[in-house]
């Protein structure tokens, strides 16, 4: 009997079984991963929105709440992005180039409440750097088909 064909045989099984068994655990952990993360079709991320996004537009700055108005904040355009609407709807204090927006409550599903997805959508609309562009809200988008949260589209 040859005993050194039976060792290599069983040795070989070994390594096969746990070379598969790796196999499986890196596939368990990259599908538990990715659960973890909450992959969405939604982009940004709705805890992005909740806590930064939803504030101000892009490129400004969250300059804190507003005390003259209970559940607003004040966002400030520090980098002087032009915007080429009426000043009125664009700024709340035009020299400061600071505007109020309310605090937009958001749902599980990342819906906004009315009135705060309205105020967004009018600076989005009539606030661009040109006649012809919109202006920049990450999750916020004046096209029909928004993967955001707020689809001015619709509103």
């Amino acid at each position: 009997m040859n005993y050194s064909a039976i060792i290599l045989g069983v040795v070989l099984a070994f390594f096969g079984i746990l070379f598969l068994l790796l196999i499986v655990y890196i596939v368990k952990s990259n599908k538990a991963k990715s659960g973890l993360t909450g992959k969405s079709t939604k982009m940004p991320p709705l805890d992005y929105m909740r806590e930064i996004g939803s504030k101000c537009p892009d490129y400004w700055v969250y300059k804190g709440a507003d005390p003259a108005k209970a559940g607003y904040s004040i966002c400030e355009n520090v980098f002087n992005i032009p915007t080429q609407g009426s000043k009125s709807v664009c700024y709340d204090d035009a020299a400061a180039r600071t505007k109020s927006f309310k605090n937009a409550a958001m749902n599980d599903e990342g819906k906004m409440d009315p009135e705060a997805e309205k105020q967004r959508c009018t600076f989005v609309n009539q606030c661009g750097p040109t006649p012809e562009m919109k202006a920049s809200w990450l999750g916020v988008s004046s096209e029909q088909m928004s993967p955001g949260y707020v689809n001015c589209g619709l509103v």
